[in-house]
């Protein structure tokens, strides 16, 4: 029963009927579904797959190998061959030297025709053969093992790109909507305060001035989400394709940007934290190459070696004019076994020129690999800097929240005591909409800003 129940629960799961809804992600749900749909991604996969397969390729040149093959041949017409005259000359030779006949000269012809072989000839025949030793296929299979580490490794930096990429779209999809939150809240508490000031301007303690300025904010602020309405729009499909997620389907984000600033990875930054260049996912992919470029010149160097390769065969032939007829001739086996050396002397400069360029590759993959590692350093010390600098962005603009904040609610209480004026309630508004703008901004620039320190520090 247990077991049973077990099974319903994993095929719910696997059909999303039970548990997370099929359009519903968190930011690291966002990230999975991307690696399991990414096009770019499954694409690299099959290449580890054939980069498996190519080494299998490869060591099948030194394994051993087994052939069989029969042949038949039915002869129509047998081949005839000319025979010269061998006997006329010998019996002439004995009658001359035994003066029975005086010499003389005697043309002999030119031969007698023969037919040689039978009417049906079958042949069976079986061979194996293997490569003993080859240097170059020696270094060769190492570099292939290289190889399809190397398109491991490859996944694994297009995965952290990936990672990125869906990162950067998930926050800035979640930056509109969480404008639009707080546009909402905004229109709502001016829609309120429009009333009031209407409601006071009917019964004379208030212009008209008051309330045509308050209903121009809120149009302004109606407008604007209207903006941001059709933005939500743009970056939901950026999110969508980098997930490559169906674009015609409604996707819900289900984490909030204080969910994520609330985070632990959200710390404060060292100032004396040191970047390790081997955490990043491009230095394996770097080093792996330069390993590579290595053994390619160990291969061709390899190739001045001499190469032994043995064979063994074995065959049997059978002629008969009656291929049915045992009485004929039976089965005449033939059997060699044989080694081949082949011992590279001049090849026309050949393997020279081939190692030259290899050695040239391998230089300029070093050279590759030291701007990579100034440039990852540059990447780290901008990344570092915009995070701190972020951090403390945010600390201010928090603060200027609460006193934009303390001045609206002040404003506002002047104003329904009669001590105050429209235009100030106006402004007061208008600096607390910046301020809480300013502070969405920050949470979002800090939040991009641990993004791209994670990925120069090899996190993500």
């Amino acid at each position: 029963m247990k077991k049973n129940t077990f099974l319903l629960l994993s095929l719910l799961s696997c059909f999303g009927l039970f548990g997370q809804n099929a359009n519903e992600f968190n930011l690291e749900q966002a990230i999975n579904y991307a690696r399991q749909n990414s096009n770019s991604l499954n694409i690299q996969k099959l290449e580890i797959r054939d980069a498996k397969d190519q080494i299998l390729e490869y060591k099948s040149i030194g394994i051993p190998k087994l052939n069989a093959s029969i042949g038949y041949n039915h002869f129509i017409n047998i081949p005839t061959s000319i025979l010269p005259d061998f006997i006329s000359p010998a019996v002439y030779n004995v009658l001359f030297d035994e003066n029975v006949l005086p010499r003389r000269d005697i043309n002999y012809g030119s031969g007698f025709p023969a037919q040689f072989g039978l009417k049906n000839n079958l042949t069976a025949g079986v061979q194996l053969s293997t490569l003993i030793f080859d240097g170059s296929f020696i270094v060769g299979l190492k570099a292939q093992k290289l190889y399809s580490d190397l398109i491991q490794l490859q996944v694994n930096q297009t995965e952290a790109d990936l990672r990125y990429r869906v990162t950067k779209a998930y926050m800035g999809a979640l930056s509109i909507k969480e404008n639009l939150i707080i546009l909402d809240k905004n229109i709502a508490n001016l829609e309120k305060v429009y009333k009031e000031v209407n409601e006071i301007y009917k019964v004379g303690f208030s212009e008209k001035l008051d309330v045509d300025r308050i209903e121009l904010s809120l149009q302004t602020l109606r407008t604007e989400r209207e903006k941001l309405a059709r933005l939500d729009g743009i970056t939901q499909n950026v999110l969508k394709f980098q997930m490559n997620f169906p674009l015609d389907k409604e996707l819900v984000q289900t984490e909030s940007f204080k969910q994520i600033l609330d985070k632990s990875y959200l710390e404060i930054m060292d100032p004396s934290f040191k970047l390790n260049t081997q955490l990043r996912p491009e230095y394996p992919v770097i080093a792996k190459g330069l390993e590579l470029t290595e053994i390619n010149i160990k291969r061709l160097k390899a190739s001045y070696l001499p190469s032994l390769s043995g064979f063994v065969s074995h065959q049997e032939v059978l002629q008969r004019n009656n291929l049915f007829d045992n009485n004929e001739n039976s089965w005449f086996p033939t059997t060699i076994a044989g080694l081949n050396l082949n011992i590279p002397i001049f090849d026309g400069l050949d393997r020279k020129a081939k190692i030259n360029r290899a050695k040239t590759q391998n230089e300029k993959t070093k050279m590759q690999f030291a701007e990579f590692e100034r440039g990852v350093d540059l990447e780290f010390q901008n990344a570092k800097t915009q995070y701190i600098n972020a951090l403390a962005t945010l600390e201010s603009r928090k603060k200027s929240l609460d006193l934009a904040d303390r001045i609206y609610q002040t404003t506002k209480t002047k104003f329904k005591e009669g001590v105050g004026s429209s235009l100030e309630i106006t402004q007061a508004e208008r600096d607390l909409y910046t301020a809480q703008a300013n502070v969405l901004e920050a949470q979002y620039n800090l939040i991009q800003s641990k993004v791209d320190l994670d990925k120069a520090l090899g996190k993500i």
